[in-house]
């Protein structure tokens, strides 16, 4: 078969997925957090909550799972679901780079619609993009 000579695509755990999606939208923990917490004693408490997200071999159990991070930078949940509940070959496509999905509305640096890159099948044309004015810069 033709696959045969094809190396597998890397796991994404659900961990590199929070991580990939958090710094692609350039924010920290902290900046993350304020969008969570009100009184300035929780603070703390949702920082290291969400950087719980990130510990690797952390799954959040769905029946737990009521921060939707999409407040603080765009996040899927289902795809986090999915990554969390799924075997790897059932795990949805996501750029390696900064963990889009096909499902998630994100532009490129053009202004135009993310899609997959036709050079590198493994990123979306945002991460193509950017790793090449990179190279320009």
């Amino acid at each position: 078969m033709l696959d045969e000579d094809k190396p597998a695509r890397p796991v994404v755990m659900p961990w590199d997925y929070v991580r990939m999606r958090r710094k692609a939208a350039g924010v920290t923990i902290a900046q993350a957090a304020a969008h969570y917490w009100k009184r300035p004693e929780h603070q703390a408490d949702v920082e290291r909550n969400i950087a719980e997200l990130e510990r690797v071999g952390y799954r959040m159990q769905q029946h737990f799972f009521s921060a939707d991070m999409s407040r603080a930078y765009s996040f899927n949940v289902d795809v986090y679901r999915q990554l969390c509940d799924t075997p790897p070959d059932q795990h949805p496509r996501i750029c390696l780079a900064c963990g889009w999905d096909q499902w998630t509305t994100q532009y490129d640096t053009n202004g135009d619609d993310v899609t997959w890159s036709k050079a590198d099948s493994d990123v979306c044309t945002r991460c193509e993009q950017l790793e090449r004015s990179k190279e320009i810069g």
